[in-house]
């Protein structure tokens, strides 16, 4: 009978990458005892012989574990070994003769990179699809370009409509250069938007083998990929259900009230011409600003800091060093990012950065003004000159919002006269603020540290909430600040915009939030 197959951490072996006085059993023992759930042992140079006493060698420890075993290429060595399946490729046995000669109670995995390709594994009867590479990897050879996220959710979607049209169950892992600090992303941004359905697991080679401690590296990726599962705010959203604008309401002026008890530490990774002016909104709005952008900062910050600002405004080589490694950490911890693409639209060196870290981190927020949210989109519509927005304006701005959050797999804030705010499936537009916020520089990088001081809360139960707060913080302190007497212009706005963001109050949030659903 064929065995059950648990996908959700599956190791590939390496025999290349166990370290002098180990051997590859010991590995993979201990990273069954770390959470593995199936083994793949994969010997591309091995002799015949050697291979096959390796496999009865594994078979026994996973055997006695309960894990599958299967094979990679080699039919004759699963069938002299009992193991209990194998995995080819494209360039290996064709899917119907290993069918014939392994028969129907083995488990057979296909690798996949295409539709057509996909088509034909699911009517030959894979039992799972090997979708990738993800990233680029130096433990295998391979032909075509990495995909990244999204082009691993086109196939995983393809082959989810195929199933739905055969009748047929699809399964399926993603493979190349996963690990710890980025699956948590994967599994978010590989969920399929029709029907948000998630990969079965993450098919993993270095970051177990070459690891210090198979055992403890298998343990974290078992928490990260549960935390995808389960846990973060995509794994819960129903793509079916719009929120309704009384229950945002609710949310909002919740999400408020509730960061203000907690005093957040906000990492901020920020040009210098608004260091000041963003540390001094997070401390009025209730959080606690941290300026650190060294890189060697970073592994030792992550653990304490409640959220993450990026804001690329002055980009340099060592920002953007700083910024991926505070990136990376942050994914470890599931502390949420904000991502304030300044420019982005402006220069190649800035939209080649933004495009890295979006494929390798991903961000839970996005906060950009009308250019830079075109420039993301791929949208004409609108252009940077610089740092500002240049154009008419978006024929149809909440879609455009709408759907690079349906890409991204984040929450979108495009600011300008209206702020458009959107989780991909509810999208809203902020009326409140003032004119005069755009007279003052860094007026829309606070909006960035507003967002960051708001999210930490909620950012796994109710993003978008989050988001939202910080948008109406922000417009609320700058309405209350216009109105007052004492302040005559631009100078005198930027005091008073601090003390009013530190004045705010529930009841503000109550009777003053000017939000409407627009999709």
């Amino acid at each position: 009978m064929k065995p059950n197959v648990d996908l959700t951490l599956y190791l590939v072996t390496d025999s290349g990458m166990v370290p002098e006085g180990r051997t590859l059993v010991q590995i993979v023992t201990e990273a069954i005892q770390g959470g593995v759930t199936i083994v793949q042992l994969r010997e591309k140079t091995a002799e015949t012989k050697v291979f096959i006493d390796l496999a009865l060698a594994v078979k026994a420890v996973t055997s006695r574990a309960g894990v599958p075993l299967l094979i990679n290429d080699r039919i004759d060595v699963a069938l002299a070994s009992d193991a209990d399946g194998v995995h080819i490729g494209q360039d290996d046995m064709p899917l119907a003769e290993a069918r014939r000669l392994l028969g129907h109670d083995k488990i057979i995995g296909v690798s996949v990179q295409t539709a057509q390709e996909t088509e034909a594994a699911i009517a030959g009867g894979a039992d799972y699809l090997g979708i990738g590479t993800c990233y680029s990897t130096a433990t295998k050879d391979v032909k075509v370009a990495p995909q990244g996220p999204q082009g691993i959710r086109a196939v995983w979607e393809h082959a989810l409509q195929v199933g739905r049209r055969t009748g047929c169950r699809v399964r399926a892992v993603t493979i190349g250069g996963v690990n710890s600090y980025n699956a948590v992303h994967v599994l978010i941004c590989t969920r399929s938007l029709p029907g948000n359905i998630s990969l079965d697991g993450l098919a993993v080679v270095s970051a177990i083998m070459a690891a210090k401690s198979p055992s403890d590296a298998s343990t974290t990726l078992r928490r990260q990929i549960a935390f995808a599962l389960e846990s973060s705010w995509v794994a819960k959203q129903d793509f079916a259900q719009t929120r309704s604008l009384s229950q945002m309401r609710l949310a909002v002026t919740r999400a408020f009230d509730e960061s203000r008890a907690t005093v957040p530490l906000v990492q901020h990774i920020t040009n210098p011409v608004v260091i000041n002016d963003c540390a001094n909104a997070c401390l009025a709005l209730g959080g606690s600003p941290i300026m650190a952008s060294d890189p060697e900062e970073q592994h030792d910050l992550a653990p304490a800091v409640s959220s993450l600002v990026i804001n690329i405004g002055t980009i340099s080589k060592g920002q953007m060093h700083a910024m991926r490694k505070a990136m990376r950490e942050a994914r470890l911890h599931n502390t949420p990012i904000v991502l304030d693409p300044v420019a982005v639209g402006a220069t190649l060196t800035r939209k080649n950065f933004v495009d890295e870290v979006l494929r390798d981190y991903g961000a839970h927020v996005i906060k950009g003004n009308a250019g830079e949210i075109a420039a993301l989109s791929g949208s004409t519509e609108m252009r940077m000159r610089g740092v500002d927005a240049v154009g008419a304006g978006f024929k149809h701005p909440a879609k455009i919002v709408r759907d690079l959050s349906r890409r991204e797999r984040c929450v979108v804030v495009m600011t300008g006269k209206v702020d458009y705010v959107s989780d991909g499936v509810s999208t809203f537009a902020v009326h409140n603020g003032n004119k005069i916020q755009g007279c003052i520089t860094g007026s829309g990088c606070m909006v960035g540290t507003a967002v960051g001081t708001f999210i930490h809360k909620v950012a796994h139960d109710d993003l978008l909430a989050g988001a939202l707060a910080g948008v109406v913080a922000i417009n609320l302190a700058a309405e209350a600040a216009a109105s007052r007497s004492d302040v005559k212009g631009p100078g005198t706005f930027r005091a008073a915009f601090i003390d009013e963001m530190h004045n705010l109050t529930v009841d503000q949030f109550r009777n003053s939030m000017n939000i409407e659903l627009v999709e």
